[in-house]
């Protein structure tokens, strides 16, 4: 009978995600809840709501020791009238506001980049989006920036999705998704993070381990022919290994599976 990897990527998805009692969630909440303060205090009677959203929230975001990338995403809507307003009247408040408290401060450093504002504090980026509702007599409709004017948004359609997935698959999701996208930090980013998560959260997992789901979810990814050959390069790596981790596990060598996931895996 082969022997099984299961419970090691489960130890391996459980050191790449960020703990509640980490110092470094510690940090991140503690300049959450300074810069909500402030945003507040600027420009409180300007803003609709303003809530945290993205891999976050999402509980997927990886160690800054994983992911050297990893941000932030906190959405402002704004009490708007069409007739007065554009999305970069918007950014601009948001952009004024982040150099009065942050520019040159305590090593931060602040950029507008499109759509949003980002104010990057102890290494972490904290990535302002600006956005307007509508709301209706059946519903109500984000939009955030686009590249003509305003485009819809819904900044918790993934959470949802997520959420739903990983009820469903035995709460496999989150954790091949924090796999995965540790793999991509590690192989220097072939995949978009966020397009990456939501690919897996529309795979099928039924009946699946997070063994079984890695190796059916890896010889799911493909590179599309427009892409760099890197990508591809990197793609058909990881799918290699992969190959060679399960050959091992059917021939009961373990030390062996984890040597060639590690030549994808960090540690």
């Amino acid at each position: 009978m082969a022997v099984s990897i299961d419970s090691y990527l489960r130890s391996l998805a459980s050191g790449y995600y960020l703990k509640n009692d980490s110092e470094e969630i510690r940090k991140i909440n503690s300049s959450i809840a300074s810069l909500l303060a402030n945003l507040d205090k600027e420009l409180g009677i300007l803003i609709k709501r303003r809530f945290i959203f993205g891999s976050y929230d999402r509980d997927t975001i990886l160690p800054r020791k994983y992911d050297s990338k990893s941000d932030i995403d906190i959405m402002v809507v704004f009490n708007h009238t069409d007739y007065e307003r554009t999305p970069d009247t918007y950014r601009g408040w948001l952009k004024n506001f982040a150099d009065k408290y942050y520019k040159d401060r305590y090593g931060s450093e602040v950029v507008k980049s499109f759509p949003t504002v980002a104010i990057r504090l102890n290494n972490i980026s904290y990535d302002l989006v600006p956005a307007k509702e509508e709301i209706s007599y059946y519903n109500s409709s984000v939009y955030i920036p686009g590249n003509l004017g305003w485009r819809t948004t819904d900044p918790n359609d993934v959470k949802q999705k997520l959420i739903d997935a990983n009820t469903k698959y035995n709460q496999i999701v989150r954790l091949l998704i924090r796999i995965m996208k540790a793999w991509n930090c590690y192989n220097s980013f072939p995949y978009d993070s966020y397009l990456l998560e939501l690919q897996i959260t529309g795979m099928n997992f039924y009946g699946d381990n997070v063994q079984t789901g890695l190796f059916y979810l890896v010889n799911q990814l493909s590179a599309n022919w427009s892409d760099p050959q890197s990508k591809k390069d990197k793609v058909t790596s990881l799918q290699y290994n992969l190959r060679q981790v399960k050959s091992c596990l059917e021939n009961n060598d373990l030390d062996g599976a984890k040597r060639w996931l590690h030549r994808v895996l960090p540690y």
